[in-house]
Formats: C-alpha cells, sequence, structure tokens
C-alpha cells in the first residue's frame, strides 16, 4: 500500500554500504545480535522452529510449498522475569517539559507561526476530502495500534506478515515490547499528559479553538473530536515515533518505510484536524527521545536482542527466504528517495526560521544510541557525529539550545541510512 503525500511530506576510509544484504549484516553484528549471526538468521537454524501444531494458516502459507515442507517459525514470549527486572532507563522521562519548551518561544515573541500552524491545519484536513483514502488511514491511525499499522512501512508482502503474525499472536516478544497501552518499551514516564497540562490554556486543539474552520469526519461512534485536553504535544505521535523509531533501529534494512510510515501517522493528526504541525513536531521529538533513552540502556539490550531474533526469523519463515532476499522481492512502501523527501518535509512543515541558522549542533548523548544497529562499526562519538552531519538547520520553530535541545534538528532517517566514510583522524564524513 503506498503512502498519501501531503505537501509536506571503523578503519581508515572505509566506506559503510547501504544496500540491503550489508546493512543486514552490519545489524546482525550489533549490540547483541550475535546469536543471530551465528544461526545465520536461517529459520531451520534456530532453537526455537519446530513446526506450530496448532499454528492458524495465513495468506503466505496457501502458496505453492505444500504445508509439510514448509517451516513454521515459534517464537516463545520473554521470560516473565526480564519483563518485570527494573531497568536504568524505567522512568526516565517523567516529564517532557526542557525537551519541549522551545514552545515558549512561539507563544512569547512568534503569534505568526501559530497562525501559520493554523493555516496548515485547514490545507492539510480540508484538502484531505479529496482523499478517501488519506481519511482512512488517518481514522486507523487514531483508533488502531500504531505499532501494527507502521508494518505497512515494511512493504507490500514484509508488512502483510508482520501484521497477520501481529493479530495470530505469533510475535509475543513485539508484542509485550511495543503493544499500545502494555508495551514494556514505553514504561513509566512515557505519557505526554503532563507537557499536555503544562500548555493546556495556550495550546487548545485545533477543532476547539476554530471549530468551524475544521471539515470533521470520523467513524460511526467515534470519538476523534471529543478531548478537550492541551494540544502540545501530540499523544499520539509520540507514541508512534517511540514506537516506530524502536521498529526500525530492530530491522534497520527497512528503516526507511518504517520511518515514512511513523511520519505519515504524525501528518494524520492534522489530517483528522486534531492537531497542529507544531504538535506533530514536539511528538517526533518527545518519541524520538524514549526510544534513544532504552537503547542507551544496556541491560534494556536483552529484550531488544530477542524481538529482533523473533522479527527476522518469523518474517523469514513466513516469506520463504533470507530477509534480504525478501525485501529484494517485495514491492516497497515508498522508494529510498520518496521517503526521505516526505520524512524531511514533515521534520519543518514548511516553516520559515526564526533563530539564527548555521548554528553548530550539540547532539544530545543518548541519541546516538539510535544508530547502533544501521551503523555498529562505529565509535559513540562518530556516531554523534553523523547525527550532527545529517541534521537540518538550526533556527526552525520548537529548536533550542541548552538543556533539553538539539532534538528538532535531528534527521533519523538520513542518519540510519547515510553511507560513511572514516578520514585518518577518525573522523566521519558523509559519502559522496
Amino acid at each position: 500500500m503506498t503512502s498519501q503525500s501531503s505537501a509536506f511530506g571503523t578503519s581508515t576510509n572505509q566506506t559503510q554500504p547501504r544496500t540491503a544484504p550489508n546493512r543486514r549484516m552490519h545489524a546482525l553484528a550489533a549490540v547483541g545480535f550475535t546469536a543471530l549471526l551465528v544461526a545465520g538468521c536461517s529459520p531451520a537454524s534456530a532453537d526455537n522452529t519446530e513446526p506450530k501444531p496448532d499454528a492458524p494458516a495465513s495468506d503466505v502459507q496457501k502458496t505453492d510449498a505444500p504445508a509439510a515442507e514448509k517451516s513454521a517459525y515459534v517464537s516463545q514470549p520473554y521470560d516473565p522475569a526480564l519483563l518485570e527486572a527494573a531497568y536504568p532507563s524505567d522512568g526516565h522521562h517523567k516529564s517532557w517539559i526542557p525537551i519541549l519548551d522551545g514552545y515558549d518561544e512561539l507563544l512569547k515573541n512568534h503569534q505568526d507561526i501559530l497562525d501559520r500552524d493554523m493555516e496548515i491545519v485547514v490545507e492539510i484536513n480540508g484538502g484531505s476530502a479529496k482523499n478517501p483514502e488519506q481519511r482512512e488511514r488517518a481514522l486507523d491511525d487514531q483508533y488502531e495500534d500504531m505499532s501494527m499499522t507502521m508494518g505497512e512501512g515494511m512493504g507490500q508482502n514484509l508488512g502483510k506478515i508482520y501484521m497477520d503474525g501481529r493479530k495470530n499472536g505469533d510475535l509475543p516478544k513485539i508484542d509485550a515490547l511495543l503493544t499500545k497501552g502494555d508495551a514494556r518499551a514505553a514504561g513509566e514516564g512515557a505519557s505526554s499528559n503532563p507537557a499536555k497540562e503544562h500548555w493546556k490554556e495556550q495550546a487548545p486543539r485545533p477543532y476547539v479553538a476554530h471549530p468551524d474552520a475544521i471539515d470533521y469526519f470520523d467513524r460511526e461512534g467515534g470519538d476523534a473530536h471529543d478531548s478537550r485536553g492541551g494540544a502540545y504535544p501530540s499523544g499520539h505521535t509520540s507514541e508512534a515515533y517511540w514506537q516506530g523509531v524502536i521498529m526500525a533501529t530492530l530491522l534497520p534494512e527497512l528503516s526507511n518505510g518504517i520511518l515514512a510510515r511513523v511520519s505519515e501517522a504524525g501528518n494524520n493528526r492534522i489530517v483528522m484536524g486534531a492537531h497542529y504541525p507544531t504538535d506533530v513536531i514536539g511528538g517526533r521529538m518527545s518519541g524520538t527521545s524514549l526510544a534513544a533513552n532504552r537503547w542507551a540502556d544496556e541491560e534494556f539490550h536483552v529484550l531488544f536482542d530477542g524481538a529482533r531474533e523473533e522479527l527476522v526469523g518469523y518474517l523469514e519463515s513466513e516469506c520463504g527466504d533470507t530477509l534480504e532476499a525478501c525485501i529484494e522481492a517485495d514491492t516497497p512502501f515508498m522508494t529510498d528517495d520518496e521517503a526521505n523527501k516526505v520524512y524531511l518535509d514533515r521534520m519543518t512543515y514548511g516553516f520559515k526560521q526564526i533563530g539564527e541558522a548555521g548554528q553548530p549542533l550539540v547532539v544530545p548523548e543518548k541519541a546516538g544510541s539510535l544508530l547502533l544497529t544501521s551503523h555498529p562499526d562505529l565509535t559513540d562519538e562518530q556516531r554523534l557525529q553523523v547525527l550532527e552531519l545529517t541534521a537540518i538547520d538550526s533556527g526552525y520553530p520548537l529548536d533550542k539550545q541548552g538543556e533539553g535541545g538539539g532534538w528538532q534538528r535531528l534527521n533519523l532517517m538520513a542518519a540510519m541510512d547515510a553511507d560513511v566514510e572514516i578520514d585518518g583522524s577518525g573522523n566521519v564524513q558523509l559519502a559522496k
């Protein structure tokens, strides 16, 4: 299924390839994915690939190969002790305020940006009336678990396999890690409600502040426009980003499509007339920060390792080939160029720069952990350099310096996708 576009839609001189097979092997070598590397990521070589006696047949299983010849990947849930354990990253974000308080600058000095914020809502929400499919997808993201809907970003076939597997209960580790409302990856402090409450009076939702400007649509019995809570930041967007960024880092071979679909989930909050672009940008910042907080916690990697093994094993088993071969044969969610463009456009929504351009970026230290699987051969410092080199310019709304700053400028898709070279001094350069 294709995305609905809006107007915004370590050795010296070593080049890190970006092709699917090589990126896959990079990922397997990183952060505890060694078990998969030894097993070769083959369903037949894993310990838990005995046929599942009563497994429901998926659409993929009803193809050429007789059922008796197919090897079904069977995953076991996490050991409850792993889920119940306390991790250093638990409860890290008691409040998102330091990350998001660049909004105060808009409230104080930039009514023009806030006015443009509403104009963009009218453009996107009203324009979607001509695109029923876009509205249906926005309703999917409104009501469904976005850790499911983001599966579309994996591609036409692999996405269906993933979503069917989630529906059938065949991916218990992914369920435990990412399921809406009960996700171990979220943990205490993931809610955006403290921030919403903080800015509630200054940031009413578009349909509250400008009820006559919104083109309303909903499902029968729906409550998409009932909330009277604050608009900033978008909670749906924050959730989509921590779910989607974690999924992209578990599956870096498909990170472009996954992150493009996640950015669509954020944009769909504007399609619904429920949020402003600045709310969506704030949600991207907070959700990405939460995912980085988990990846920076080495103890939490035991959960990521299990989820990666389960995800790759299941996709390969149901597809019937290696992951890279399945990707090569699939229809992607978007081309890489399309995905990078739409992701970049939705980082700023076309807002003008209100701060000084060309300022250096101090990358949040934990953000480097988000490149552990896409760039495992780099050092921690080099990963921060990649994020700096691929970041957008300074001065756009919500960009800020100091405590909590830096998150607005991080172009995670470009960073994960970057081809890099290491010069003689050990510094990163983007490959030409």
